[in-house]
């Protein structure tokens, strides 16, 4: 079996865990509870009109997020691995979540470039913690809400004053994160990370 034929099969199997991933089952099934509790609560018209509703939303949404995915694909297409796996990767300590919290509080635009960004970079090498690190930057430390809401509505000073009491946050997350249990997937990820690294380190000296 070649190369190019494993990696085949390897990418469908990928895709076929993502497609019937746990969380979607999740979904699907609450979709379907909450149609049928709308159709025996409202009626079918009610059901009808939600689909109709979904349908104008989806189609809405749908060029922002595959752009936003295709930017976040980018991203992590032309930043090596070896550079993530070292400024935010699990040996990166609080060097990485530093890193993170600083990039998340100046990320602009709302979920649909935040969320697609994490995504990409927790599986090009990022850790758990720097992740948790600029979800929580963004969501309590950005800068582009500070400009736009919070000065021009609060005053500077309840700003000033909800922004240092805010900066411990992203670090005690990223703390608590870092010790509750891993799932498989991370420990793969985790153990394919180290393989990768140890064998970046042993290419060097088998050249010399």
């Amino acid at each position: 079996m070649t190369v190019e034929t494993k990696s085949f099969r390897r990418d469908r199997l990928d895709l076929r865990a993502a497609l019937f991933d746990t969380s979607v089952l999740v979904l699907a099934g609450l979709a379907v509870v909450s149609g049928l509790l709308c159709w025996w609560i409202a009626g079918a018209d009610a059901v009808a009109d939600s689909l109709y509703k979904d349908v104008f939303m989806f189609l809405d949404l749908a060029p922002k997020m595959a752009i936003a995915f295709f930017v976040a694909a980018l991203v992590t297409a032309l930043v090596p691995r070896a550079f993530i796996a070292k400024w935010l990767g699990e040996k990166a300590g609080f060097k990485g979540v530093a890193l993170a919290t600083g990039i998340g509080a100046v990320t602009p635009g709302g979920p649909m470039i935040s969320f697609p960004l994490v995504s990409s970079l927790s599986k090009a090498g990022a850790s758990r913690s720097t992740v948790i690190a600029y979800l929580t930057s963004w969501e309590t430390l950005g800068f582009q809400r500070i400009l736009i809401w919070e000065i021009p509505l609060l005053g500077v000073e309840y700003t000033l004053m909800r922004f240092i009491g805010s900066l411990p946050l992203p670090f005690v997350a990223a703390l608590v994160a870092d010790y509750l249990p891993r799932n498989e997937e991370e420990k793969r990820l985790i153990a394919l990370a180290e393989a990768k690294e140890e064998d970046n380190t042993k290419d060097p000296q088998a050249k010399s």
